[in-house]
């Protein structure tokens, strides 16, 4: 199972670097991808806090909290759960002086909301790229309740097609960037801070020759932009 929390003994291992100004990571990539890994060792690396929305949701559910017992009727309907709950939920955890967000956006409406949002619209996103056999395969060998053969699939199905629509939007708003996630943890890392690495201490630039991290030659790479 993937780490939802930064892991501490791993900081004599890699260089714990300051920010400034602070710096706004959005995390996606297909269930399987290792996005909470990789998100909860890129926020011990930054200082900046990991936030998960689905641990979040699940929080808020347990908690009772009014909020929870909104999301909790919507889950129980079966039905999506509305850009403002998520909004309401990221926007009382989230914390403007820098994250690392997983989970969130997922749709168009999602990344409209956090990209318009004054103080915590975020400086790039990285897709970790991983082909669905991949995820699959990732997914079913977790052991969890919710990754059954038949359940994967129709989350991978679900990510790809609520996704993708996001994903261009990022892309038009030159915010995203592609790493490869077809390798072991540590491999993987490495490219998610090549990717981050530029923006510390100048927010957005832009590479004079960006490229995306990891994969084959002529694959597209979007660079956040001032």
């Amino acid at each position: 199972m993937e780490p939802q929390h930064g892991c501490r003994s791993r900081l004599t291992e890699r260089e714990v670097r300051p920010v400034g100004p602070a710096c706004r990571v959005v995390l996606a990539g297909r269930p399987g991808a290792g996005k909470g890994t990789q998100g909860a060792r890129l926020a011990e690396r930054l200082g900046v806090q990991y936030l998960s929305t689905g641990d979040l949701l699940r929080a808020e559910i347990t908690a009772r909290s009014p909020l929870g017992r909104a999301i909790e009727g919507v889950v129980n309907a079966g039905d999506l759960i509305p850009t403002a709950l998520i909004m309401a939920m990221v926007d009382s955890c989230i914390d403007s002086d820098g994250y690392v967000l997983d989970g969130f956006p997922r749709t168009v409406e999602q990344a409209v909301a956090i990209t318009a949002h004054e103080g915590l619209a975020p400086h790039i996103a990285i897709e970790i790229v991983v082909p669905a056999q991949v995820a699959l395969s990732r997914l079913t060998s977790r052991g969890r309740s919710d990754d059954d053969v038949n359940i994967a699939c129709r989350r991978l199905a679900v990510y790809d097609t609520e996704t993708a629509p996001m994903l261009s939007y990022l892309a038009g708003h030159d915010l995203l960037r592609r790493v490869d996630g077809n390798d072991g943890p540590d491999l993987v890392e490495r490219r998610v801070w090549a990717a981050v690495e530029p923006l510390i201490g100048t927010r957005r630039t832009h590479p004079a020759n960006p490229v995306a991290f990891g994969l084959p030659t002529g694959t597209t790479a979007f660079v956040a932009a001032g």
